[in-house]
């Protein structure tokens, strides 16, 4: 699967600029509040060599050779599905037959519950016992994380992207608490009890620690956060072609906008503009050597300049312009917005609901510009951004049932278990089209959620062959993206970062967002950008320049 956490429809424009290099605009930050051995507030890094040692051993698993190899940390791609898929675990992990609690986000309508869904009778007997899903709608979940993480109720299995965690103050104190370090199961040869999860790439392992201790099954990341997504039917109907520069946009927002048509430009797609101006993805040096974050920067402060005039120029939806959480996508899909930024997973996603209701439904990621047309940037992700955690204190015996099912759902692209997590049972939940890739009957439609492919992590590939052009098209843009990735200093360190960091993220967005909608002045940015450093942005600042100098960058 292609799945991405950067879809989240609540995710504001600044939550997760305040990591390392890693760590991107609106994407996952690299670490959070330390606590234990890292004493409590003061922050922790390590290079990935110095946490080898907590490391599963990495023995690959390929069932299935790709048709469009990955490059340089883009997806690999297959045009067909395997005509025959591998079972990969034999035998059902959870042999106690005990029920299995989860805790996973869902953006879109929630499935039937246990004992009213085939689709989760089918894997749970695969698995040995139910898995009891609590489904949490994406755009409240971090709103239950907190209350629950603050009074200990977790369940088994805790899933959490990386932003949502260190939108904690004090994460690593509850995860000290609350869950279980899996070193003793997983690192080094002993992740061979679980091929699954010693076929996930080692740099992804390295962002599941979290106080010395590896905390987390991580989900790996594909390596680009974000895309510019355009309807490309509309933009051909509309005799309109994809942007190059920022005068383009402005020239497709004259064009497109017409709200007597119920119809506008632009969506949310803030912190795609500030890396069209060029605007670094984080913690970076400036051409002195001297440290600064993104939002110091002049193309960060010409990219809100832009993005205001943007808004105010009519050519944004007003829900977004009411609502900096609004979630664009069934605008984008229902022809009011033509274009916004989604992580790129949503491009499949939305393939899935729209074909079936309206075949000439096509849209497309714009290939990378900058703001001048010039030579663009792209931002890389964290190596991994969602973690599934394990209640602390359970026992051996239960602890290794419970890896057990992450083994099972972490199955990677030609496996049985791989098509089981994604697409239910074959014949019942979906058939074959011509390239053997899964179509979802009305009971797959039904019943099939993204709950399982949560669980767990699995390798990046690019296999939804059913939408004609899609692998094609999704390849050739990860490696356009990666082409141009911007140079990270922090590249192979897993950070976390001091506490008080994390409360930085929301007073600045708060401002933004009004400095966005002309309720506050561009003059306000100076003063939201003073706030942050005296307030924690210049003790960051240090903290991270540390960094870099105790590693010899």
């Amino acid at each position: 699967m292609h799945l991405s956490a950067d879809s989240s429809p609540n995710r504001r424009t600044f939550l997760g600029l305040l990591g390392t290099g890693a760590a991107v605009a609106g994407g996952a930050l690299t670490g959070c509040s330390s606590a234990g051995k890292n004493s409590g507030t003061e922050g922790h890094a390590a290079t990935e060599s110095k946490l080898a040692s907590l490391m599963p051993a990495y023995v690959p698993y390929e069932p299935v050779k790709p048709d469009l190899p990955g490059e340089d940390g883009s997806s690999p791609g297959f045009l067909k599905w395997p005509s025959q898929l591998q079972r990969a675990v034999p035998g059902k992990p959870v042999t106690s037959g005990k029920e299995v609690t989860a805790m996973t986000p869902l953006w879109g309508p929630p499935p039937p519950g246990l004992g009213h869904n085939a689709y989760f009778d089918v894997n749970n007997e695969r698995i040995g016992a139910p898995v009891r899903f609590n489904i949490v709608d994406g755009g409240q979940y971090t709103d239950k994380l907190g209350p629950m993480l603050a009074a200990g109720t977790v369940p088994e299995l805790t899933v959490m992207m990386g932003w949502m965690a260190s939108g904690f103050a004090r994460f690593n104190q509850a995860a000290d608490k609350l869950f279980e370090d899996l070193t003793p199961y997983l690192a080094g040869d002993k992740a061979k009890d679980y091929p699954m999860l010693a076929n996930l790439p080692t740099r992804a392992w390295a962002y599941g620690v979290w106080n010395n201790q590896l905390k987390a099954v991580p989900y790996p990341g594909a390596g680009i956060p974000w895309a510019l997504f355009y309807r490309k039917d509309l933009f051909d109907q509309y005799g309109v072609e994809a942007p190059k520069n920022m005068d383009d946009v402005l020239a497709i927002g004259k064009e497109l906008t017409n709200a007597k048509a119920n119809r506008w430009a632009f969506g949310a797609m803030v912190a795609e503009v500030a890396r069209a101006f060029r605007a670094p993805a984080g913690w970076h040096k400036d051409s002195a050597g001297n440290l600064k974050h993104q939002i110091e920067t002049p193309e960060y402060e010409q990219s809100v300049a832009f993005n205001r005039r943007l808004f105010q120029s009519g050519y944004v939806h007003p829900a977004v312009l009411g609502n900096p959480s609004a979630d664009v996508k069934p605008l984008f899909e229902g022809g009011q917005v033509l274009m916004y930024q989604d992580g790129p997973g949503s491009w499949a996603e939305a393939l899935q609901r729209q074909l079936p209701i309206n075949p000439r439904f096509t849209m497309r990621p714009v290939m990378p510009f900058a703001h001048d047309g010039g030579e663009p940037i792209v931002w890389k992700g964290d190596p991994a951004g969602i973690f599934t955690f394990v209640k602390k204190g359970l026992g051996e015996e239960r602890i290794r049932e419970l890896l057990g099912v992450l083994n099972y759902t972490s199955s990677p692209f030609g496996t049985e278990e791989a098509a089981l997590c994604a697409y239910g049972q074959e014949g019942k939940h979906y058939t074959r089209d011509a390239t053997g890739a899964p179509k979802l009957t009305a009971l797959g439609t039904k019943e099939v959620a993204n709950s399982y492919i949560f669980l767990g992590g699995r390798p990046s590939v690019i296999n939804q062959s059913q939408y004609p052009g899609y692998v094609e098209g999704m390849h050739a843009w990860e490696k356009a993206s990666v082409k141009h990735a911007q140079e990270n200093p922090f590249e192979g360190i897993r950070v976390e970062q001091p506490s008080k960091l994390a409360a930085l993220n929301q007073p600045f967005d708060d401002k933004l967002q009004d400095i966005l909608r002309g309720r506050r002045p561009m003059s306000d940015l100076k003063v939201a950008l003073d706030e942050w450093r005296k307030k924690g942005g210049d003790e960051g600042r240090e903290f991270f320049a540390k960094v870099l100098a105790d590693n010899g960058r």
